[in-house]
């Protein structure tokens, strides 16, 4: 049996994250920014386990991420609490924040959903902005606590460094999109497809449509708050202005670009996103005109992403060869 396209790119992308540090040894920098990009691949993965294949738009996610990263700021800053639980307790705070907002929002017809989640997105980051003595204001929180390392025998991880960090990113953007890989594998995954494409079929067929939407909004909204710990730790600092709207709508463009819907997708598409225009920094003030364009020909040419579009030229490469063999 023929291991499929999709497990092919996930190893990949797999095998060359864990060689990354290697690879770019000599390039901080290039590290710095596959180390933010996948601090935002986290939080993708949550909005993919909404839009890819439950079909819910939230315009309010960076606010999870939001509750989730000043959680985990403030536990590890003022509290001393370790990075494992001080994460845990963040994740699990933006999830109750979801199970809040997903209770009443989700009876709501789609349209009127993407609204509330856009009106509390705002509120959170309102809240961010005005509540000074806890979440510093607008100046935020600085000389937020990287995690400390850990040795194995003669091997020293250091995640104060930026190399280190990344590996710790590395390894929890793994352990999320394994995550997803259950999930969606799972009769719960397949009973959010099935959501995704009829709800009304589905409730015939049995499915808990406002149960299985509840779970996917809180598990998403958790996602995400791990996602917001982890930028907040690297960048050591919470600041309101990275969980504003715009920000929301960056995740949709990330999922939108990498392909809503393919499990890869997520971390195709913030890689992309976050680090093309990085690389295009020798354009100058052009480089953000040839990113614009870059997004306008996917949008045009591949309109399920990048991973949309290899899995098309693939299944049209493949056709191609069984006719030469046919003929042949």
């Amino acid at each position: 049996m023929k291991p499929s396209l999709p497990l092919i790119a996930a190893a990949t992308i797999l095998i060359f994250g864990a060689l990354a540090p290697v690879i770019f040894s000599g390039e901080p920098y290039v590290l710095y920014v596959l180390t933010l990009a996948l601090c935002y691949a986290i939080p993708v993965i949550g909005m993919n386990l909404l839009y890819g294949y439950t079909g819910l738009v939230s315009l309010g996610h960076m606010g999870f991420a939001g509750v989730g990263a000043y959680t985990t700021a403030l536990l590890m800053k003022s509290a001393g609490l370790p990075f494992v639980p001080a994460l845990l307790t963040g994740a699990a705070a933006a999830g109750f924040v979801g199970l809040l907002v997903g209770i009443p929002c989700l009876r709501l017809r789609s349209h009127f959903f993407i609204v509330v989640t856009l009106a509390v997105g705002m509120i959170l980051f309102t809240l961010f902005n005005n509540l000074d003595p806890i979440t510093g204001g607008a100046e935020g929180l600085p000389g937020i606590p990287r995690p400390q390392g850990f040795t194995l025998g003669s091997f020293v991880v250091e995640f104060r460094s930026v190399s280190g960090f990344y590996i710790l990113t590395f390894i929890i953007t793994a352990l999320v999109f394994g995550l997803q890989v259950l999930l969606v594998r799972s009769d719960f995954g397949r009973a959010l497809s099935s959501i995704r494409q009829d709800e009304t079929l589905a409730a015939a067929r049995g499915v808990n449509v406002f149960g299985h939407k509840l779970l996917a909004f809180v598990l998403s909204a958790a996602i995400a708050g791990v996602g917001g710990a982890m930028k907040v730790l690297f960048l050591r600092t919470a600041a309101p202005l990275s969980f504003e709207l715009q920000e929301s709508i960056n995740l949709i463009v990330m999922l939108i670009l990498g392909g809503a819907g393919y499990l890869i997708g997520p971390i195709v598409g913030a890689i992309t996103f976050v680090a093309l225009p990085e690389f295009l920094r020798a354009a100058a003030e052009m480089r953000l005109i040839f990113f614009g364009f870059t997004l306008l020909i996917v949008a045009r040419f591949a309109p399920r992403g990048i991973c949309g579009a290899v899995v098309a030229g693939t299944r049209i490469l493949s056709r191609k060869d069984k006719n030469l063999v046919r003929h042949s």
